[in-house]
Protein backbone atom coordinates (compact mmCIF):
# COMPACT_ATOMS: atom_id res chain seq x y z
CA UNK A 1 0.00 0.00 0.00
CA UNK A 2 1.41 3.39 -0.99
CA UNK A 3 3.03 5.21 1.88
CA UNK A 4 1.20 8.46 1.11
CA UNK A 5 -2.22 6.80 1.41
CA UNK A 6 -1.08 4.90 4.49
CA UNK A 7 -0.18 8.16 6.23
CA UNK A 8 -3.46 9.79 5.24
CA UNK A 9 -5.49 6.86 6.55
CA UNK A 10 -3.50 6.62 9.77
CA UNK A 11 -4.33 10.28 10.42
CA UNK A 12 -7.96 9.68 9.40
CA UNK A 13 -8.19 6.75 11.81
CA UNK A 14 -6.87 8.94 14.62
CA UNK A 15 -9.47 11.61 13.77
CA UNK A 16 -12.23 9.00 13.79
CA UNK A 17 -11.03 7.72 17.15
CA UNK A 18 -11.28 11.16 18.73
CA UNK A 19 -14.69 11.68 17.05
CA UNK A 20 -13.48 14.43 14.73
CA UNK A 21 -15.73 13.17 11.97
CA UNK A 22 -15.34 16.13 9.63
CA UNK A 23 -11.54 15.82 9.67
CA UNK A 24 -11.79 12.07 9.07
CA UNK A 25 -14.14 12.64 6.15
CA UNK A 26 -11.82 15.17 4.51
CA UNK A 27 -8.78 12.90 4.88
CA UNK A 28 -10.67 9.90 3.51
CA UNK A 29 -11.73 11.90 0.46
CA UNK A 30 -8.10 12.84 -0.15
CA UNK A 31 -7.01 9.22 0.19
CA UNK A 32 -9.84 8.09 -2.08
CA UNK A 33 -8.75 10.49 -4.82
CA UNK A 34 -5.15 9.27 -4.53
CA UNK A 35 -6.19 5.61 -4.69
CA UNK A 36 -8.37 6.30 -7.72
CA UNK A 37 -5.55 8.15 -9.51
CA UNK A 38 -3.23 5.18 -8.87
CA UNK A 39 -5.85 2.61 -9.90
CA UNK A 40 -5.47 0.97 -6.49
CA UNK A 41 -9.02 -0.35 -6.27
CA UNK A 42 -8.40 -2.64 -3.31
CA UNK A 43 -7.32 0.32 -1.20
CA UNK A 44 -10.07 2.48 -2.69
CA UNK A 45 -12.67 0.02 -1.37
CA UNK A 46 -11.01 0.00 2.06
CA UNK A 47 -11.04 3.79 2.33
CA UNK A 48 -14.79 3.81 1.74
CA UNK A 49 -15.44 2.11 5.10
CA UNK A 50 -14.13 4.89 7.40
CA UNK A 51 -15.52 7.47 4.97
CA UNK A 52 -18.99 5.97 5.27
CA UNK A 53 -18.68 5.80 9.06
CA UNK A 54 -17.56 9.42 9.41
CA UNK A 55 -20.45 10.56 7.25
CA UNK A 56 -22.91 8.40 9.19
CA UNK A 57 -21.77 10.04 12.41
CA UNK A 58 -21.98 13.52 10.86
CA UNK A 59 -25.56 12.78 9.83
CA UNK A 60 -26.47 11.51 13.31
CA UNK A 61 -25.08 14.65 14.96
CA UNK A 62 -26.97 16.83 12.48
CA UNK A 63 -30.29 15.12 13.14
CA UNK A 64 -29.85 15.66 16.88
CA UNK A 65 -29.59 19.42 16.30
CA UNK A 66 -32.16 21.89 15.06
CA UNK A 67 -34.31 21.15 12.00
CA UNK A 68 -35.83 23.62 9.56
CA UNK A 69 -38.30 22.32 6.96
CA UNK A 70 -39.12 25.20 4.62
CA UNK A 71 -37.75 28.72 4.35
CA UNK A 72 -40.60 30.88 3.09
CA UNK A 73 -40.01 33.59 5.67
CA UNK A 74 -36.20 33.76 5.61
CA UNK A 75 -34.52 36.53 3.66
CA UNK A 76 -33.90 35.36 0.10
CA UNK A 77 -30.17 36.20 0.42
CA UNK A 78 -29.74 34.27 3.67
CA UNK A 79 -26.85 31.84 3.24
CA UNK A 80 -25.26 31.21 6.64
CA UNK A 81 -26.08 28.61 9.25
CA UNK A 82 -27.15 30.26 12.56
CA UNK A 83 -24.08 30.87 14.72
CA UNK A 84 -25.93 29.83 17.87
CA UNK A 85 -26.67 26.34 16.49
CA UNK A 86 -23.71 23.92 16.25
CA UNK A 87 -25.54 21.36 14.11
CA UNK A 88 -28.79 20.60 12.35
CA UNK A 89 -30.71 19.95 9.14
CA UNK A 90 -32.44 22.31 6.75
CA UNK A 91 -34.64 22.00 3.66
CA UNK A 92 -34.64 25.21 1.66
CA UNK A 93 -37.77 26.06 -0.31
CA UNK A 94 -38.78 29.02 -2.48
CA UNK A 95 -37.79 31.82 -2.71
CA UNK A 96 -34.39 30.21 -2.19
CA UNK A 97 -32.40 28.47 -4.91
CA UNK A 98 -30.02 25.51 -5.31
CA UNK A 99 -27.17 28.00 -5.19
CA UNK A 100 -28.22 29.09 -1.69
CA UNK A 101 -28.32 25.47 -0.55
CA UNK A 102 -24.86 24.88 -1.98
CA UNK A 103 -23.49 27.96 -0.23
CA UNK A 104 -24.96 26.97 3.14
CA UNK A 105 -23.42 23.50 2.89
CA UNK A 106 -20.02 24.87 1.85
CA UNK A 107 -20.04 27.47 4.63
CA UNK A 108 -21.01 24.85 7.20
CA UNK A 109 -18.10 22.63 6.20
CA UNK A 110 -15.69 25.56 6.37
CA UNK A 111 -17.01 26.39 9.85
CA UNK A 112 -16.69 22.71 10.87
CA UNK A 113 -20.39 22.26 11.60
CA UNK A 114 -22.35 19.04 11.16
CA UNK A 115 -25.11 20.40 8.95
CA UNK A 116 -27.25 18.55 6.39
CA UNK A 117 -28.89 20.51 3.57
CA UNK A 118 -31.62 19.70 1.05
CA UNK A 119 -33.36 21.86 -1.54
CA UNK A 120 -37.07 21.53 -2.37
CA UNK A 121 -38.00 23.18 -5.64
CA UNK A 122 -41.39 24.39 -4.45
CA UNK A 123 -43.12 26.73 -2.05
CA UNK A 124 -43.24 25.45 1.52
CA UNK A 125 -47.07 25.41 1.36
CA UNK A 126 -47.08 22.76 -1.40
CA UNK A 127 -48.70 19.39 -0.65
CA UNK A 128 -45.89 17.52 -2.40
CA UNK A 129 -42.25 18.59 -2.22
CA UNK A 130 -39.85 18.19 -5.14
CA UNK A 131 -36.50 17.39 -3.53
CA UNK A 132 -33.86 18.39 -6.06
CA UNK A 133 -30.09 17.92 -6.12
CA UNK A 134 -27.88 21.00 -5.90
CA UNK A 135 -24.62 19.13 -6.52
CA UNK A 136 -23.74 16.22 -8.76
CA UNK A 137 -26.12 15.03 -11.50
CA UNK A 138 -29.60 16.52 -11.85
CA UNK A 139 -31.91 14.38 -9.73
CA UNK A 140 -35.40 15.06 -8.39
CA UNK A 141 -37.75 13.00 -6.24
CA UNK A 142 -41.25 13.86 -5.04
CA UNK A 143 -42.26 13.23 -1.45
CA UNK A 144 -45.32 14.11 0.64
CA UNK A 145 -44.82 17.47 2.36
CA UNK A 146 -43.92 17.49 6.06
CA UNK A 147 -46.62 18.24 8.61
CA UNK A 148 -47.81 21.86 8.49
CA UNK A 149 -46.82 22.32 12.15
CA UNK A 150 -43.21 21.54 11.25
CA UNK A 151 -42.83 23.98 8.36
CA UNK A 152 -41.06 27.34 8.21
CA UNK A 153 -39.75 27.40 11.77
CA UNK A 154 -36.70 26.28 13.70
CA UNK A 155 -37.45 23.10 15.63
CA UNK A 156 -35.32 22.52 18.71
CA UNK A 157 -33.71 19.16 19.42
CA UNK A 158 -36.40 18.25 21.94
CA UNK A 159 -38.94 18.51 19.12
CA UNK A 160 -36.96 16.74 16.42
CA UNK A 161 -35.76 13.51 18.04
CA UNK A 162 -36.75 10.35 16.19
CA UNK A 163 -40.12 8.91 17.12
CA UNK A 164 -39.99 5.88 14.85
CA UNK A 165 -39.72 3.72 17.93
CA UNK A 166 -43.44 4.42 18.29
CA UNK A 167 -45.17 2.40 15.59
CA UNK A 168 -46.59 4.51 12.79
CA UNK A 169 -45.14 7.82 14.01
CA UNK A 170 -42.19 9.94 12.95
CA UNK A 171 -40.60 13.28 13.71
CA UNK A 172 -39.20 16.12 11.57
CA UNK A 173 -35.70 14.63 11.57
CA UNK A 174 -37.14 11.32 10.34
CA UNK A 175 -38.90 13.16 7.52
CA UNK A 176 -35.60 14.78 6.55
CA UNK A 177 -33.72 11.47 6.57
CA UNK A 178 -36.40 9.76 4.50
CA UNK A 179 -36.21 12.57 1.92
CA UNK A 180 -32.41 12.16 1.73
CA UNK A 181 -32.80 8.43 1.27
CA UNK A 182 -35.37 8.87 -1.49
CA UNK A 183 -33.18 11.34 -3.39
CA UNK A 184 -30.16 9.05 -3.16
CA UNK A 185 -32.21 6.07 -4.31
CA UNK A 186 -33.32 7.97 -7.42
CA UNK A 187 -29.71 8.97 -8.16
CA UNK A 188 -28.56 5.35 -7.83
CA UNK A 189 -31.33 4.09 -10.12
CA UNK A 190 -30.00 6.33 -12.90
CA UNK A 191 -26.56 4.68 -12.95
CA UNK A 192 -26.27 2.52 -16.06
CA UNK A 193 -22.50 2.08 -16.43
CA UNK A 194 -21.29 -1.55 -16.61
CA UNK A 195 -20.42 -3.25 -13.32
CA UNK A 196 -16.65 -3.59 -13.80
CA UNK A 197 -15.83 -0.30 -15.50
CA UNK A 198 -14.17 2.95 -14.40
CA UNK A 199 -17.27 4.73 -15.71
CA UNK A 200 -19.36 3.08 -12.97
CA UNK A 201 -16.95 4.38 -10.32
CA UNK A 202 -17.26 7.89 -11.73
CA UNK A 203 -21.07 7.72 -11.94
CA UNK A 204 -21.43 6.48 -8.36
CA UNK A 205 -19.03 9.13 -7.06
CA UNK A 206 -21.18 11.77 -8.74
CA UNK A 207 -24.25 10.28 -7.07
CA UNK A 208 -22.57 10.66 -3.69
CA UNK A 209 -22.31 14.38 -4.39
CA UNK A 210 -26.13 14.40 -4.40
CA UNK A 211 -26.49 12.72 -0.99
CA UNK A 212 -23.05 12.43 0.59
CA UNK A 213 -24.06 10.07 3.40
CA UNK A 214 -26.30 7.64 1.47
CA UNK A 215 -25.43 4.21 2.86
CA UNK A 216 -26.28 2.09 -0.19
CA UNK A 217 -24.38 4.38 -2.56
CA UNK A 218 -21.21 3.82 -0.52
CA UNK A 219 -21.81 0.07 -0.61
CA UNK A 220 -22.36 0.02 -4.38
CA UNK A 221 -19.23 2.11 -4.89
CA UNK A 222 -17.29 -0.44 -2.85
CA UNK A 223 -18.75 -3.25 -4.98
CA UNK A 224 -17.67 -1.40 -8.14
CA UNK A 225 -14.13 -0.94 -6.84
CA UNK A 226 -13.82 -4.63 -5.88
CA UNK A 227 -15.11 -5.62 -9.32
CA UNK A 228 -12.31 -3.62 -10.96
CA UNK A 229 -9.74 -5.21 -8.66
CA UNK A 230 -10.76 -8.73 -9.71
Amino acid sequence: MPAAIDQLMETASEALGRMDYLACEALCLEALATARAQGNWAYYARVLMPLQESRRQRRMIATEGVVRLGTADLDRHWSDWPEAEPSGCIVLTHPHTPETARTIEQNARQQRRCVEVLFADNASCADTWAIRSFAGPAVTCHVPAPAVAWRDRWLASAEVCSTKTVKGSMGPADWFLDACEALGDVALAQVEAPRNSPERIEALEQCLAVVTDHEVLHQRLGDAARALRA
